[in-house]
């Protein structure tokens, strides 16, 4: 297998790269403020403390690429996929995020506070210790995604789908849950964190 294309440092802020395929490369504190990166597609990139503030990413398709430690901060996105992909420590800031599509991603690390990822499919999704603080998931899809160590006070899951997520017993205490499906194993797991007492009959 041919080694990553490195590049290292470079300003991509204002660029005009619409439409681009990109595989087998290293983005490292690169900047692409501002471009035009819409319709990107690429293939195994990874990208390092890379800043894609204001950047046009809307309708792009990525493959096993991974956003380490990237931020994303009033970033479009909308309309685009993303399969197997990691997001390690990224940062999202008011980001245009819906309708997106999300296939076995990992949001290990990231920051998506306060984002609004309404009835988005996050079907096996992993957001172990991320930051969903006031993060709107309502009619969410969340089955067998990994919760773990997430940060959920005052979001919102009304409406969604967590079966089969594994989740800490704060989420149940600290988000919103109105109509939110559950399995049963997960019912009593929620009552137990409110402090019921779940006896058979």
């Amino acid at each position: 297998m041919d080694p990553l294309e490195e590049v290292v440092g470079e300003d991509f802020g204002d660029a005009r790269l619409p439409a681009q395929n990109w595989q087998r490369r290293h983005y490292t504190k690169c900047n692409f403020r501002d471009a035009d990166l819409s319709e990107l597609r690429t293939e195994s990139v990874i990208f390092t403390d890379c800043d894609f503030t204001g950047a046009d990413l809307a309708e792009s398709h990525h493959v096993g690429t991974a956003f380490r430690s990237c931020s994303f901060t009033r970033t479009t996105l909308w309309h685009s996929e993303f399969r197997n992909c990691s997001f390690l420590g990224s940062e999202f800031d008011h980001c245009r995020l819906r309708p997106m599509v999300f296939d076995e991603c990992d949001f290990t690390l990231a920051s998506m506070g306060g984002a609004d990822l309404r009835g988005l499919d996050f079907t096996d999704c992993r957001f172990r210790e991320a930051n969903l603080v006031r993060t709107d998931l309502s009619r969410a899809v969340l089955r067998s995604a990994d919760l773990l160590g997430a940060r959920t006070g005052g979001a919102k899951f009304d409406g969604a789908d967590l079966r089969g997520a594994h989740v800490d017993a704060n989420l149940w205490t600290a988000a919103s849950l109105d109509k939110t499906q559950i399995e049963l194993t997960q019912a009593i797991a929620y009552a137990t964190a409110n402090g019921l007492v779940v006896e058979p009959t």
